[in-house]
């Protein structure tokens, strides 16, 4: 026995409602993504082919959790600034940044930001 099911013709299809889900999508999507700049801080590495001896660094800085270590001096994180700050006066351009395994990287770029504050030329090391 067959069935015959009525066509429906004559409704057409409503886009309203997909533009509006359209238009929600992306007015969420803009109000929950950041608009930050990202920033970078230029490192640089040791140099493979020249002499270690003529090229000492003028302060030596060990970074560790309990603070800074300029020249074999702790030194707490707040009066860091101001003693590089003296040495820089005194005429040092360089300075060697030794960090260990317990530096977080966000106080490694905390240091490289507060000595490049000062003028001196940077190098990391491990």
């Amino acid at each position: 026995m067959r069935i015959d099911t009525p066509i429906r013709r004559g409704r057409r299809l409503s886009l309203t409602s997909l533009i509006d889900v359209i238009f929600l999508l992306l007015l969420f999507f803009m109000l929950s993504s950041t608009f930050t700049k990202y920033s970078e801080v230029e490192i640089t590495g040791g140099s493979s082919g020249f002499n270690a001896s003529s090229l000492r660094p003028d302060i030596m800085i060990n970074l560790t959790k309990a603070g800074w270590r300029i020249n074999g001096v702790q030194i707490s994180n707040e009066t860091s600034e101001l003693e590089l700050m003296r040495l820089a006066t005194l005429g040092a351009k360089t300075a060697v940044i030794l960090i260990r395994d317990e530096v977080s990287s966000q106080m490694l770029v905390s240091a490289v930001e507060t000595v490049r504050k000062t003028g001196l030329k940077i190098s990391v090391g491990r």
